[in-house]
Order: C-alpha cells, then sequence, then structure tokens
C-alpha cells in the first residue's frame, strides 16, 4: 500500500543583513519533510509581516500588489506540483522548485548507487562478481568526493559524468601503489555502461543509455600462452614444497582441460561419466557465464585428479583442496623463476595454453574447442587462433615440392 505524499507551501520572512528593521519574503516548499525555499524578490518592513496569515498588514497599493504576489506563487507551485503527479515524475521539494523556476529536468525516482546495489544483488551469485566490485566501488567514490552526496539521480548521469569518473579513477586508484590505467581502466568503464545498459534494457528504469556513446579505450591484448618446451620445464620440474607442487598440479591440469580456476575449484566426481570406449568425459556449467563444457580429459589431466581424489568419496565432494586465486599467482610467479619460464605465469595463461598449443595446434577444429572452453561466442574463441610464426612455417612446410609437382603436371597436360 502506498503512502500518500505530504506536500506543502508556507511563506516566511528574514531579516536583511545589512538593515534589520527590513526582511525578505521566501516561498518554502516542503516535500516529505524536505525542504526547497524560493525568494519572492520581495522586501518588506519586518514589523508588517503578518506569521499566522503570511501576508503582509497594510492597505497601501504596493502592499497589495506584494500580496497579489505571494497569492500567484503559492498558485503556481501548486501547479507545478499537480503537473509533477499528471506526468508520474519524482516529487521532491526540489523538483517542485525547479520546475517553478522553469530549469525542471525529467527525473526519474531511481538513483544510481541503488542500481549497482540491485545490480549485485541479482548478477552477484551468476556471474564472477571480484571486478564488478572494484568498479562499483570507484562509482559510489567518485560520486561521494564529485556531488558531495551519498548519491544522484540517474537523471544526472551522462557523457560528463562518464568522462569526470574516467578521470577520477586514473587519478585516484583504490591502491597508491597501483594505478588504474590502459585496459584495467577501459573495463570499469565498460562495467558501468554495461550496468547502464542493464537499467534500460532489462528493468526499464531509464528510458536511454545516457553513456552509450562514451568510448572507452581497450587494446587488443595478444593472449599469453607457453610454449611447448616451457610447459615440459613446469611439468618435469621437481618441487620440494608442497605448496609449490600443488599449484604447479592444478596449472598443468588447466593446461590439459582448459578449465578456469573457478571451474577447477568446483569440480566433483559428480561432473565425470566413463564412456564405453573408456573415455572419461567431463561435463561442467561454467561458474562465469553458466555455459556447458564438454571435454574428454587427457590422461595428462587424469593422473593429475586421480592424485588428489581417488573417486570413492561421495559424488559433490571437492576433487582438489581448496586454495585461493590471488596464492595460486603468487606461487606461479615463483614457480616460473625455478623453471626459468619467462612467460609471464598467471593461472589464465593455462587456460590460453590448452586453447593454443594442446587443442589448435594440434588439429582441435576451432568449434570444438569453443565446446571445451564454455564459449558462448565461437568469435571469443577465434581470440586464440591467432596466427604465429611456428604457425606460418608449418604451413608454409613442403610448399617447394608441392609447387614442382603442380608445375610437372602442368607440363605433362600441355
Amino acid at each position: 500500500m502506498c503512502e500518500r505524499q505530504t506536500f506543502s507551501i508556507d511563506f516566511i520572512v528574514r531579516k536583511c543583513k545589512a538593515d534589520k528593521r527590513r526582511a525578505d519574503i521566501f516561498a518554502r516548499v516542503t516535500v516529505d519533510g524536505e525542504i526547497a525555499e524560493i525568494s519572492t524578490k520581495n522586501q518588506i518592513d519586518y514589523n508588517n509581516w503578518d506569521n499566522k496569515k503570511e501576508i503582509v498588514k497594510g492597505k497601501s497599493i504596493e502592499i497589495a500588489t506584494i500580496n497579489e504576489h505571494i497569492r500567484d506563487v503559492r498558485y503556481r507551485l501548486t501547479e507545478k506540483h499537480r503537473e509533477l503527479e499528471r506526468q508520474a515524475e519524482l516529487i521532491t521539494a526540489m523538483s517542485v522548485k525547479q520546475a517553478y523556476l522553469g530549469v525542471q529536468k525529467k527525473i526519474k525516482g531511481r538513483k544510481l548507487l541503488e542500481l549497482t546495489e540491485y545490480y549485485e544483488k541479482i548478477w552477484k551469485d551468476k556471474i564472477e562478481f571480484k571486478n564488478y566490485d572494484t568498479t562499483i566501488d570507484y562509482i559510489k567514490r567518485f560520486v561521494k568526493s564529485h556531488f558531495e552526496v551519498e548519491d544522484i539521480y540517474l537523471s544526472q548521469v551522462d557523457l560528463q559524468f562518464a568522462t569526470d569518473l574516467e578521470h577520477y579513477i586514473r587519478n585516484n586508484p583504490l591502491k597508491a601503489h597501483d594505478p588504474c590505467k590502459g585496459n584495467g581502466l577501459g573495463k570499469h568503464l565498460q562495467r558501468f555502461k554495461r550496468i547502464l545498459n542493464w537499467a534500460t534494457e532489462e528493468i526499464k528504469w531509464i528510458a536511454i543509455n545516457p553513456c552509450a556513446k562514451y568510448k572507452c579505450a581497450i587494446k587488443k591484448a595478444k593472449r599469453k600462452k607457453l610454449k611447448i618446451e616451457e610447459l615440459i620445464a613446469i611439468e618435469r620440474h621437481v618441487f620440494v614444497n608442497p605448496k609449490l607442487a600443488y599449484v604447479r598440479d592444478l596449472f598443468i591440469f588447466s593446461c590439459y582441460t582448459g578449465l578456469a580456476f573457478a571451474d577447477v575449484m568446483a569440480l566433483c566426481p559428480a561432473d565425470f561419466e566413463r564412456l564405453k570406449n573408456g573415455v572419461i568425459l567431463c561435463t561442467i556449467y561454467r561458474t562465469k557465464s553458466d555455459e556447458l563444457c564438454a571435454i574428454p580429459f587427457l590422461k595428462r589431466a587424469i593422473e593429475i585428479m586421480l592424485k588428489y581424489n581417488d573417486f570413492k568419496t561421495p559424488n559433490h565432494d571437492k576433487i582438489f583442496p581448496h586454495i585461493t586465486n590471488q596464492e595460486v599467482n603468487r606461487c606461479l610467479k615463483i614457480i616460473a623463476d625455478m623453471c626459468e619460464v619467462y612467460t609471464p605465469l598467471t593461472f589464465h595463461v593455462a587456460r590460453h595454453t590448452f586453447a593454443k598449443v594442446i587443442a589448435l595446434k594440434n588439429g582441435i577444429p576451432l568449434e570444438t574447442v569453443q565446446i571445451m572452453l564454455g564459449h558462448t561466442k565461437i568469435t571469443t574463441t577465434q581470440i586464440y587462433a591467432d596466427v604465429d610464426e611456428e604457425k606460418v612455417l608449418n604451413d608454409m612446410e613442403g610448399m617447394d615440392e608441392k609447387i614442382e609437382k603442380r608445375k610437372e603436371l602442368a607440363m605433362a597436360r600441355a
């Protein structure tokens, strides 16, 4: 049940600073306890003000004109309030004042941080939300710093807002030692635009995305992957430290399966089935996109998996002991140094290595790799299919012989 909104108009006077015997008249608009004041541009003798009737005492033509103006202001404010009601606009003391002054913006009843909180509520359990948390934190800090309020209306968001937000993130990093620039900055603005798109297209909080045309400069990054020699070096290295040995196993497991870190940690016996031909098939829905991955496991991946779970445990027990992604990536830096691997190692490099070095370079079709990686679009998988020097050499191998044979055949037909 909706509560009826309170609305009132009162006229008050304030003594002039220069002359305490004189006073200025103000119209005070109150909506649900929120107050906005408007100067009537009238000045009177302070003692002539009737506080109860809210008019000026006296019968002179000047006083009659002022009282008529007061009645006119009251009427016009009331009409503006009714007009906002008819148009189903957000009604606040400030919106009534703006409407009266002729500077009213179309303001809907939703606010920016209200939107980010709702977006978090709906999407936090559906997608990997860590980066969105950081983006939303930047938005909150920017609003408080730039507008000096806790929240703003969505109607106040425009292209200048996006420009100022980018400048703020660039110059006010969350970590002083880790400035946010380049693609990281662009990704924050992309996520901000994605939230506004959701507000526009899905939940209809705003009619159009005011920042849709804002350009986020993202440089195409070349996907880092291991060379086959680097993969062998990490596989064969003997680690005395149990944690480093475990992280190495997780990394190599991903190199042979293409599974992302969150999916490796979520694996349980229920995700597998043994086919008639002896192949072990993993079918798991990706944590990030909820898209199905179907991966026939290679022998090396099975060996690592059986090292940590004999499949005699309950179906929904996790196969690999829990460890954080941050801890894994810290260990991978140490592993890279110990194995003299010069490719910067993060866990996601293993997924790229599977796609390019294990699958595509061994003749697995792009469409099959798409299914194994759990990509919703094949264009995402095509990123891994870049042509490098090794592929050029392989494709050109034997080309001289092929050309000579074609020449011989042409000569024979002549």
